[in-house]
Formats: C-alpha cells, sequence, structure tokens
C-alpha cells in the first residue's frame, strides 16, 4: 500500500471529544500515530477530496486508547527488534574439518 505522509486519523473518544492525528506508519493490519496503534478492523477510511488524502476514523474508549498506546509501545520497543532479528553469519565449522586433519597427520607421521 503506498504511504501517504498527507494521511490522517481521527480519533472519537467517549467523552465527546475528537482529534486529528497525522499517520506515521500504515501495515497491512494496523495504522501508526503518535497516539498510539490501531486495527484496520476497528477503522473507517474516508476520502478527503479537498486534499486528495485519506482520513480514517476510530471510535476508542479509554481502555482502547490505553492499549493503543501500549501496543505502540511495544512495537517500538528494542528488545522486542533484537528478539527479532536473526542475523546468524556463517562461521567457520571445524569439527567439518578434524577428520581430514587426522588423515594428513596419519599419512605424514606413518
Amino acid at each position: 500500500m503506498a504511504r501517504n505522509l498527507k494521511d490522517k486519523i481521527i480519533v472519537f473518544n467517549d467523552d465527546q471529544t475528537c482529534e486529528m492525528v497525522a499517520v506515521k506508519d500504515i501495515s497491512d493490519q494496523a495504522i501508526e500515530t503518535e497516539r498510539g496503534l490501531f486495527y484496520l478492523d476497528s477503522v473507517t477510511k474516508h476520502l478527503d477530496i479537498r486534499n486528495g488524502n485519506l482520513l480514517y476514523c476510530v471510535n476508542v474508549d479509554l481502555p482502547a486508547r490505553v492499549e493503543a498506546q501500549k501496543l505502540r509501545e511495544l512495537r517500538r520497543s528494542t528488545a522486542l527488534k533484537r528478539m527479532m532479528e536473526f542475523n546468524i553469519q556463517d562461521k567457520t565449522d571445524w569439527m567439518k574439518y578434524f577428520p581430514y586433519f587426522i588423515i594428513i597427520l596419519l599419512i605424514l607421521f606413518k
């Protein structure tokens, strides 16, 4: 999906307030903002024909807002990123060459 930095999300709160927040990142499953991470299944999309961008709308209550913030922090966690990196370099396995080394020594010192 093409990422447009002009996209916005409107968050409707339980206390009859709303806020418009810029979208930082959009994946196949969620939208990330500076306020939190919102899953796409609870978000509706609307096209802003005046500005040419997408507006996402989401209704959240207080527990959902807290969970969105925690999901964002978890996603950005350095420890979680390090656990998911499988940067294994190919190292020389000396045990693989050990039988050949023994054979060469037996030939030389026979």
